[in-house]
């Protein structure tokens, strides 16, 4: 559907609200929201950071679950990618951060539970979290260095299920179409103080595409045990097995007209698929020592074995043996009219990397064997000041990032080599209290982005080590935002800047076919329009609006291909807008979720477009509680209107493989017990 079909719908939408609106004549109350996200909690009126939260746990009875796109749609600046590779994974960008990743999520800090999720460099993936155990989601939307360190152009915090008011078991079950089916069993037992949540489930789908299938066996579980009224501890427990993850790979414009299902041929010939398994372990304690100081720290472990066939030869074959760890801790202090937090966080990466020659297949003779690490030590200091309805809030943040090589491959010379990327973070926010409804605020912060390790060991030399001529990422960013709640509705508008330098960027060789590599992009400038808009119309209507104006250019870069100037960022559409609205009564729960996407460009000279279209979900659901057993059927249509579109922009792809087919309409369907 065209951008006239899609404002047409909007109208419609909004008209719809309006009505609704006119109609209701009872009373009806939206719960003031607080986030945590920010380090210092309160409600999200007063903060200086824009931040959306999300709720699910009144709508997990009706999700997929599939995806974790589903959870964040409809987020101001957000922009998700890649939602059917589940070898290449989910891509996310924020305000443009992230945008470069070929794979995974780059730039973006995620946390769950408070724990980082994301590896020490800014490697992140979700692929190892059960998503029917997500309970909210806060996206901090701009660069947040100051809060978190590294890679922080956005914060993506999740929350899985810890409060249980009773004793429950929910088995699952999930089909849908192309062979994917979904059973999950999920359980909940509170005891005095102590409550625990688990959650296993295993998936599988043969995938839209050939050679698109994907399994994987997960395990989440979180032990909540209040002390007292001053003291808690959260221990959380994750495992997953991916035994495969195929990749279909990228097509050019020919082949998708003449086949949408088919993979590229080389990702055939290569057998190109993946294979993950990781263990993650935390541990969070929190204490009020008295009135004024409160002190909180976290510890966590995870190890991750990968192994990939990629569509090349010489280093086609990836294994690879992670393990990551780290610690940190806050003291805040409340007195007077500061609310002040100081704070470390400290982790430890090693990446055991191993390549092999691809032959078609088939492991072959080893071509690279070097260990990765990347040692991290951050220190910060926070301080938030109220004067009657003025709130400034501010801090300063060092951060410490050693990285090294060492290669273990020595027959073709030694390329062992450290670099360090230290970097200092700091920001200064305003709010101001007009009413009780209405509030504005301003901020000024940066951020820093190494290179992750995966993009510093791609050497387009051909050689073993790091790329040496990769340097951090820098951006400065500058907002000011309005803020409308009442009992009915909320609404928020923002307008931002962004001055980046050194940008990361993925391009493609001749010499080197499928393998992505990077540099760095001179300068570029983002400026955007973020809006959202929630209203209750009635007790059983809720309408969310949300649109994005992104204008990301390149400020000066130049490369041995050409100037590209005054160019659009790639990957990235300049509009974007989402309309969900939500219908619940007499135990029916409709939802209809529309997703419209501009044209964005798929290389950085801005020669290859990627068309606008609207992608529209139908979700549906019916409870039927009888005595202590409760029923939840439902199903759902993707793609209601059978739109064609991309779900994937392989971004400067060489030979104009930039196109992933989405899935045209299909559905899925099941049912829910709780007992």
């Amino acid at each position: 559907m065209n951008i006239k079909s899609f404002s047409i719908l909007l109208l419609l939408g909004c008209s719809y609200t309006l009505s609704a609106q006119i109609d209701s004549l009872q009373t009806i109350n939206l719960k003031p929201i607080e986030v945590s996200a920010t380090r210092i909690s309160g409600s999200l009126l007063e903060t200086t950071w824009s931040v959306t939260k999300l709720d699910f746990k009144e709508q997990q009875d009706q999700m997929q679950q599939l995806s974790f796109s589903e959870y964040v749609q409809g987020v101001p600046g957000l922009f998700a990618l890649n939602s059917n590779n589940f070898s290449q994974d989910l891509r996310v960008s924020i305000r443009g951060f992230g945008a470069r990743s070929a794979f995974g999520i780059r730039g973006i800090k995620i946390l769950v539970d408070g724990i980082p999720e994301t590896t020490p460099d800014g490697q992140g993936q979700i692929d190892n979290l059960a998503l029917g155990s997500i309970a909210a989601v806060e996206v901090i939307r701009g660069p947040s260095s100051l809060l978190y360190g590294n890679a922080s152009g956005g914060i993506i915090s999740i929350e899985t299920t810890s409060d249980i008011e009773k004793n429950y078991l929910k088995p699952i079950i999930t089909y849908g179409s192309y062979g994917m089916q979904n059973y999950q069993i999920e359980a909940g037992v509170k005891k005095n103080k102590t409550t625990l949540s688990i959650l296993a489930n295993k998936i599988k789908t043969n995938g839209y595409r050939r050679q698109s299938g994907f399994e994987s066996s997960v395990i989440n579980a979180r032990v909540k045990h209040q002390f007292s009224d001053q003291s808690e501890i959260n221990v959380l427990l994750n495992y997953t097995d991916s035994p495969v993850a195929e990749d279909a790979g990228g097509l050019n414009l020919e082949s998708v007209q003449s086949d949408r299902l088919q993979a590229r041929d080389r990702n055939v010939t290569f057998k190109t698929e993946e294979a993950v398994k990781q263990f993650k372990t935390g541990i969070s304690f929190q204490h009020q020592l008295n009135s004024k100081f409160d002190f909180s720290t976290y510890g966590f472990y995870a190890s991750r074995d990968f192994y990939a066939r990629l569509p090349f030869g010489f280093g086609g074959v990836v294994a690879l043996d992670r393990s990551y760890f780290g610690q940190g801790a806050q003291l805040k202090y409340k007195g007077g009219k500061h609310l002040a937090q100081m704070g470390y966080s400290w982790a430890s990466q090693s990446d055991l990397r191993e390549r092999f020659v691809n032959d078609e297949g088939e492991q072959g003779a080893l071509t690279l064997n070097q260990e990765e690490n990347f040692n991290t030590l951050g220190f910060y200091v926070l301080d938030e000041v109220s004067l009657g309805k003025l709130k400034l809030a501010g801090g300063l943040r060092y951060d410490s990032n050693r990285l090294a090589a060492v290669d273990r491959l020595l027959t073709n010379g030694d390329d062992s080599g450290d670099i360090a990327l230290n970097a200092w973070s700091s920001s200064l926010g305003v709010n101001y209290k007009i009413s009780t409804q209405h509030y504005v605020f301003a901020s000024l912060g940066t951020s820093f982005e190494t290179p992750v390790l995966s993009e510093l060991s791609a050497n387009p030399n051909g050689a073993g080590g790091f790329n040496a001529r990769l340097s951090a990422q820098e951006a400065l960013n500058k907002e000011i935002g309005y803020r409308f709640f009442n009992s009915k509705s909320q609404w928020e508008v923002v307008l931002f800047n962004i001055n980046t330098a050194n940008d990361l960027v993925p391009y493609e060789l001749e010499a080197f076919p499928s393998r992505t590599f990077y540099r760095n992009a001179g300068k570029t400038k983002r400026n955007g329009i973020e809006f959202a808009y929630t209203r209750q119309n009635n007790p059983n209507l809720k309408t969310k609006i949300s649109y994005t104006y992104s204008d990301f250019s390149y400020d000066s870069f130049t490369t041995p291909n050409g100037d590209f100037t005054g160019k659009q960022l790639p990957g990235i559409p300049k509009h974007m807008a989402s309309l969900v609205s939500t219908f619940t009564k007499n135990g029916w729960n409709i939802a209809l979720n529309n997703r419209f996407q501009g044209r964005l460009f798929a290389n950085d000279s801005n020669e290859v477009e990627e068309k606008a279209f609207l992608v529209s979900n139908l979700n549906l659901s019916y409870r039927i509680e009888q005595e202590k057993l409760v029923w939840v059927p439902f199903f759902g249509v993707n793609n209601l209107w059978n739109t064609i579109y991309n779900d994937n922009i392989r971004v400067n792809a060489f030979g104009g493989r930039y196109y992933e087919p989405a899935p045209t309409r299909h559905i899925f369907g099941g049912v829910r017990l709780t007992l």
